[in-house]
């Protein structure tokens, strides 16, 4: 099957960061955006939630936990990259896209993601 990308705005919560990202999934699947969470105080910094999507099967519009990427532009410096996915924080381990951009593989359904501290 072939992969499809799916641009999802984010909040611009972080001044001067461009919170948009590209999710890229197989095809029988799709993203799309969910409501963004307020920050979240974690280990004495807080989390500002920048975007949240969720990924679903095209036919059913389930949730599903699937491998996809999602690229977004680097973070600014200082900044660390987080999930937020079983009722936890996760720190989201990241590589280099090219282009000021970063991406990440993930197989949870629906997180949202921000930055901190």
């Amino acid at each position: 099957m072939a992969n499809v990308k799916y641009k999802i705005k984010g909040n611009n919560k972080i001044p001067g960061y461009d919170s948009e990202i590209e999710v890229e999934v197989d095809d029988q699947y799709e993203a799309y955006s969910k409501e963004i969470p307020e920050p979240t105080p974690y280990q004495g910094f807080i989390i500002t939630w920048f975007n949240s999507y969720g990924v679903r099967e095209k036919t059913s519009r389930k949730d599903a936990n699937v491998t996809y990427t999602v690229k977004l532009k680097k973070l600014p410096k200082g900044k660390r990259l987080f999930a937020l996915y079983g009722g936890e924080v996760h720190e989201l381990t990241t590589e280099d896209a090219g282009n000021g951009n970063i991406k990440f593989t993930l197989n949870v359904g629906d997180p949202p993601i921000g930055g901190g501290p």
